[in-house]
């Protein structure tokens, strides 16, 4: 499996600013490409429609943000800014469409500052319901679904979505799905097994690679480590918060285990396994089968989408469940909605009298030892307590 490894390592770097590989997919294809905005796009719809659905998720700081800063407020998050940054130098051209949506005020803004910067492109904005407990939110995130996915064929001049097509792209993305879960899953009970930078960047391929290619390379990579042995190592159980937009450097993360911490659980790409499963023989409004595995999806990573879930109570539950020693909250400068999850949850932690530390970055931060040290003081208190 290390020409896997190595495919899904060169894809995860090429997305942090070229997209050499969408040209080249498009080229040899000749179809559309859809860059989308963390943290969920359908992108069941999009592959149905001959879409590639790439994930944009930052530069990770390797471009500079000139650009984007003269058009932006300096309290604009790092993604929001790399992203628009490469849009205006060129970098998202191959993009046929982008869409953004409702995750925050500042994504909310950046189709349309996008759309004004780079006219005649195709912009789209996606209105998630807010009150996903509503009885009409299926209803309406169908006929969101159904709008874009005709903006979207209008664009690319091809034929209108079909359920055939529509229930094949289903499938293929629950194969997707069910193994990244096994893959999380395996982590979560082995995480000495898979290193966190290996770990990250076979997933976050999922957002740039063809489905059909990245199920084959994935069901082999995770049929591999599932069978690896391995002599359990010494570490200390946490769940990293705050990671599910802004992508922390991925050498944060590495000096979070170096510290001697396993991160058992974390936000990153969530939006990659959002739905689960979803039933196709038992429907045929496949739209309505998608928008209500988005609105009734309680997975304990995407709790922060749904008002009727006390999330206090909700974190207890994955500190049972995972076992873990402490919780590292590790948020991005001018985050509200992560900086919202890190107030909620230090009561009930502080009631538990579980362990937790406070990160905040950027996805251009160069220096990484002030968190090292802070990490390891956080690992050294829960082991010698």
């Amino acid at each position: 499996m290390i020409d896997s490894v190595q495919d899904f390592a060169q894809v995860t770097d090429d997305s942090y600013s070229a997209y050499d590989s969408v040209t080249r997919w498009k080229q040899k294809e000749g179809r559309p490409a859809v860059g989308y905005f963390p943290v969920y796009f359908p992108q069941e719809i999009a592959h149905a429609l001959g879409y590639l659905p790439v994930g944009l998720l930052g530069a990770s700081g390797r471009v500079g943000l000139d650009m984007a800063t003269a058009h932006t407020q300096s309290f604009v998050c790092s993604i929001s800014r790399s992203v628009f940054q490469l849009g205006l130098q060129g970098n998202l051209d191959m993009m046929d469409v982008l869409v953004f949506s409702n995750i925050c005020d500042v994504a909310r803004n950046l189709s349309g500052i996008t759309q004004r910067n780079r006219p005649g492109r195709s912009v789209e904005y996606l209105h998630y319901p807010i009150n996903n407990s509503s009885a009409h939110a299926v209803k309406y995130l169908r006929e969101e679904y159904a709008r874009l996915a005709r903006r979207m064929a209008e664009v690319a001049g091809t034929p209108a979505l079909s359920t055939e097509n529509l229930r094949t792209s289903v499938e293929l993305f629950n194969q997707k799905r069910a193994l990244q879960l096994r893959l999380v899953h395996l982590r979560q009970e082995s995480p000495w097994l898979i290193p966190y930078t290996e770990f990250y960047s076979v997933l976050r391929a999922g957002s740039i690679l063809p489905v059909e290619r990245y199920v084959e390379r994935l069901e082999g990579y995770v049929r591999e480590q599932e069978a690896r042995s391995s002599r359990p190592k010494d570490g200390v159980r946490v769940l990293v918060l705050g990671n599910f937009c802004e992508q922390p450097p991925i050498q944060l993360m590495k000096a979070i285990e170096e510290a001697g911490c396993f991160i058992v659980q974390d936000e990153a790409l969530v939006g990659e396994r959002w739905l689960g499963h979803l039933d196709t023989d038992k429907s045929e409004d496949l739209l309505s089968t998608i928008a209500q595995g988005y609105v009734q999806n309680l997975d304990p990573m995407t709790v922060r989408f749904h008002p009727s879930v006390n999330k206090q109570e909700d974190l207890m539950r994955r500190v049972r469940e995972l076992r873990l020693e402490g919780v590292i909250f590790a948020t991005p400068k001018f985050c509200e909605p992560a900086l919202y999850d890190y107030m909620i949850g230090k009561p009930a932690l502080d009631k538990a009298a579980i362990p937790y530390l406070h990160i905040e970055y950027e996805e251009s931060m160069s220096s990484f030892e002030n968190a090292r040290t802070m990490v390891e003081t956080f690992t050294e208190s829960i082991l010698f307590d």
